[in-house]
């Protein structure tokens, strides 16, 4: 990081922002945003000032520099339009491995006599909720392998959600039965060495880590779970479990479902990347038909808003950081110096030097 000081005080700013504008914190100040205002305190690049809340007048810009159109400060005009590149910070899986578990699950309700015309059903999976330790879930860093865990799997309560339908596909009602998969009671009726054993061991390769309960007297490592409840929607750093459940057969005499489960062990963090971008979602957008052709009548019945400003092109090919910096074309600013006392030729961006929009990607 380095420090730029222009003014009173020490502002922090990063190399690159820093190597990108020397005047960087302190242009309002100095009054050097070259053409971003011409000379009668019109905006001359960027989206104009549509909500009014940009500097205009003589007070603000550099009195010298005329409207070229060839230079751009995002800080006071953003850009309108899409990116061709877009930065994102999203969840990136790192590994993941998967098991499938299968065991008959008893409903809890007396469907014959609850229930007459159930005929059909399905399933999904709200919530698992397990214990830490020798008879549930371990997590273990391998020896010599500091990148890698093995997590152990067992006594796993998988609450699931079951729709009954009659023959007509009528939704009659939803019920919430639980089972154990992975017991370690051999002798537990879910119990089968083949289809739902005690346990089983996954590796996995993390190698930022796991996440961990901070609750407790000292920290411990924890596997989060995706569910379908309010508790636990999300995904966090780290290893992850979820589940997906298929219905395999429904007897309405008895009273059970029989459901095979998936497991999915999952490392994930957060990183930044950038993608193509294929444009903004197009929301789907019902209308109010009203006789009543007032201002609001037409705006409801108009088109959706949207955002307008486009996210910069951080980086090669297109370069659009340089948009950040404090800039005057050469031949059209005579007398335009940073703060810091830097030269039209430290301080300048030539427009043909930037990559165009529709330029292809090398």
């Amino acid at each position: 990081m380095a420090k730029c000081k222009c003014g009173s005080k020490n502002r922090i700013v990063s190399n690159v922002v820093q190597s990108m504008n020397p005047g960087f914190g302190n242009d309002f100040a100095f009054g050097n945003h070259c053409g971003c205002q011409n000379s009668s305190g019109n905006n001359s690049s960027g989206c104009g000032n549509p909500s009014g809340n940009l500097p205009t007048g003589a007070g603000f810009g550099c009195p010298n520099c005329k409207n070229s159109g060839n230079c751009m400060d995002v800080c006071v005009n953003p850009i309108c339009g899409e990116p061709n590149m877009l930065g994102i910070f999203a969840p990136v899986i790192y590994d993941e491995i998967g098991i499938n578990l299968c065991t008959t699950v008893d409903l809890g309700v007396d469907v014959p006599g609850t229930y007459p015309t159930a005929t059909n059903a399905t399933v999904k999976v709200l919530d698992f909720t397990f214990d830490y330790g020798a008879d549930g879930v371990q997590i273990e860093a391998i020896t010599g392998r500091p990148n890698c865990y093995a997590v152990t799997l067992s006594n796993l309560t998988v609450q699931f959600a079951v729709n009954l339908y009659d023959a007509g596909c009528r939704l009659l009602d939803t019920i919430y039965p639980t089972a154990v998969y992975l017991p370690s009671d051999v002798t537990a009726e879910t119990y089968d060495a083949d289809t739902n054993p005690s346990s089983v061991e996954l590796e996995i390769f993390a190698p930022y880590g796991l996440s961990y309960d901070t609750v407790g007297a000292a920290p411990s490592p924890i596997i989060n779970v995706i569910g379908f409840t309010a508790a636990n929607p999300w995904i966090t750093q780290g290893i992850n479990l979820f589940g997906m459940a298929k219905l395999l057969g429904f007897s309405s005499d008895d009273s059970t479902v029989t459901i095979g489960l998936t497991l999915v062990l999952q490392s994930l963090y957060y990183t930044g990347y950038k993608v193509r971008s294929a444009g903004k979602i197009e929301i789907p957008k019902g209308s109010i038909i009203s006789p009543d052709n007032s201002d609001c009548m037409r705006f409801v019945a108009g088109e959706l808003l949207n955002l307008s400003i486009k996210p910069l092109d951080l980086g090669e090919p297109f370069c659009e950081e340089r948009f950040k910096k404090e800039c005057c074309q050469k031949n059209g600013c005579n007398s335009c110096s940073g703060p810091c006392g830097n030269s039209v030729e430290d301080n300048t961006v030539v427009i043909s030097e930037i990559v165009e929009k529709d330029a292809p990607i090398e």
